[in-house]
């Protein structure tokens, strides 16, 4: 049977746009025909629920052949904004098929950071360019170079191929080129450095920089690498910095991802021969600061990440001058409202850095192929806790990679069907990123909800202000301009452990939501990324007197995974019937 020509894909050509830049989209059609074909596209390019521009074109496709239309809009002059793009396509008299896309543009990118990784260095990754491809799709804008050196202590190989400390076979040449890659897709290309690993037989040359126990043992990790002393009078603390400025100069990274093992916090060092305790909270600053000091003599632009594991020292190492507050979660940080506990953490301390967990999933290597959706799910509902509070997830990457645990080189390969579905996820957090991500936004859920609280009420469902299961959670965000309200269905599951397969939740609703207004809003809309591909869909809404004023009430037809709520208020004034 012959197919008609199929709407296959939309997705920016970069990562992300500057301030002033065309924008380039990229449509992708499949022709099936053996002849030339002519279809229609009308392209709406999407501000909120508002309808920036609105384009309508006919391309013939070539016959049996996939084309490429590339749609140039813009420039924005938005200092950061997130854009939707919704494309229809009208071919004979078959029904029209919709595909949505985002994109955003910054004035400066150390304001909205999102954070992928590769790791697969292979001479024959020689022109290999899918991997970096993907991670354009899903606007990774950040990529960590991960064990992609030939030391921990000796970052730059003297070889074009080399073996690793853990024994793989790696080609700077690759990494070169995957660094120009990313550099093409206005990505940053950072380094993996972890700021106190050595090799064994650098130890052995220089046993008075390291750390030891107390009890005279070095410390060591894996049995592989010795921990050796990162304060500023210990000869190590120049050396790595050195290393790292190789990284830069000599192989054309953007900076450095600073990695820690959690341990230790402390520990003895021996330089000339005494014996003195070192705290090394205390000592994480300084070093991230003589980093950057040392960087930006050979770029002015560098980015430097460092890894707070298990949440610790945010509170020592967040105002340092790094790029983001990232945190790598361990447990006890195990149940969903700990992870929301970690980015409220982590803002207040990092003062306006972005804010990016890494939180890897297990059961992308635990779950049986039977029940791999189980998976699935609990990256959609991660994704969807992490972003509703304003901070960004460290677990795709290389070729649709997921991320299971601390070695990145043994990640997890997910399904094609799954990547749709996560992009979906992420194109939603582009598109509605300026109100996501809005520095002013306040948590208000656990002191506006429930009990005396009538600020919000809801009912239709059983929810939760702290992510219990069988329920769904609600995350109320307000500034001065918005409502946001994440509705986060954690149904059909009994427990709320973040890092275990979860069932797919039952859908919820019809749900009604009774806003607390001080006046009328512009726009109301739900948005969601497992219905429409995200874009925004008008609800019913009507204004209320309640014995405490102007009341919003909202009926939300029905709850899927994660749906937002999205109140835009109007212009301050008197409230209606005020003089």
């Amino acid at each position: 049977m012959t197919m008609v020509p199929v709407l296959k894909d939309v997705y920016p050509l970069k990562a992300q746009y500057m301030k002033g830049e065309p924008v380039e989209i990229a449509i992708e059609i499949e022709n099936f025909y053996d002849y030339d074909y002519s279809v229609q596209l009308e392209i709406g390019i999407m501000d909120l629920n508002r309808t920036l521009s609105l384009e309508t074109i006919v391309l013939k496709l070539p016959p049996q052949a996939v084309m490429t239309h590339v749609l140039t809009t813009g420039p924005y002059q938005t200092k950061m904004g997130g854009f939707g793009v919704d494309v229809l396509l009208h071919g004979g008299e078959a029904e029209p098929q919709r595909l949505s896309g985002s994109f955003d543009v910054v004035a400066d990118w150390r304001k909205s950071l999102r954070y992928g990784f590769l790791s697969d260095f292979h001479p024959r990754e020689a022109g290999d360019e899918q991997d970096v491809a993907l991670l354009n799709k899903l606007h990774l804008n950040l990529v960590q170079f991960y064990d992609w050196m030939y030391r921990h202590d000796d970052l730059v190989s003297p070889e074009e191929v080399f073996t690793d400390l853990m024994g793989r076979e790696l080609s700077l040449g690759v990494v070169k080129k995957k660094i120009e890659l990313c550099h093409r897709y206005g990505m940053k290309a950072i380094a993996y450095g972890a700021v106190y690993a050595a090799s064994r037989a650098f130890y052995d040359r220089h046993p008075d920089w390291a750390l030891y126990y107390n009890n005279g043992k070095v410390i060591d990790f894996i049995d592989i690498f010795c921990i050796m002393n990162i304060a500023e009078q210990s000869p190590w603390h120049r050396h790595i910095i050195a290393e790292y400025r190789k990284a830069v100069e000599q192989v054309d990274f953007d900076g450095i991802h600073m990695d820690t093992y959690g341990y230790p916090k402390t520990g003895f060092s021996r330089l000339g021969g005494e014996l003195k305790p070192e705290r090394l909270d205390g000592q994480f600053p300084v070093l991230i600061a003589n980093t950057r000091r040392e960087l930006e003599q050979v770029r002015d632009d560098v980015c430097l990440i460092f890894n707070n594991v298990g949440n610790w020292p945010v509170d020592t190492v967040a105002a340092a001058p790094q790029d983001a507050v990232y945190i790598e979660v361990w447990n006890p940080y195990e149940r969903y409202h700990h992870i929301a506990q970690i980015i409220a953490w982590a803002q207040q301390h990092g003062g306006g850095k972005p804010v990016i967990l890494a939180a890897y999933l297990a059961p992308f290597r635990l779950e049986p192929a039977e029940q791999i959706d189980r998976a699935h799910v609990s990256a959609l509902l991660l994704s969807a806790v992490i972003f509703s509070h304003g901070a960004n997830h460290l677990l795709l990457g290389e070729n649709g990679g997921v991320l299971t645990q601390g070695y990145y080189a043994d990640y997890s390969v997910a399904s094609d069907a799954f990547i749709r579905e996560i992009r979906n996820y992420y194109d939603f957090m582009i598109r509605y990123l300026h109100v996501l991500y809005a520095p002013s936004l306040r948590d208000v859920s656990m002191t506006h909800v429930e009990g005396d609280n009538l600020e919000y009420v809801f009912a239709g469902a059983p929810m939760s202000t702290y992510g219990e299961a069988g329920k769904v959670w609600t995350v109320v965000r307000e500034n001065e301009a918005y409502k946001l309200i994440s509705f986060i269905n954690m149904t059909n599951n009994d427990e709320d452990y973040w890092n275990r397969g979860k069932k797919r939740p039952a859908p919820q609703g019809p749900v009604t939501v009774r806003i607390l207004m001080d006046r009328e809003a512009e726009s109301v809309f739900i948005a969601s990324p497992d219905a429409g591909m995200g874009a925004p869909r008008e609800v019913a809404a009507v204004y209320e007197d309640s014995p405490r004023g102007l009341t919003l009430t909202v009926t939300i037809p029905e709850l899927h995974i994660w749906d937002l709520l999205v109140v835009e208020k109007g212009e301050k004034g008197a409230l209606r019937g005020q003089v």
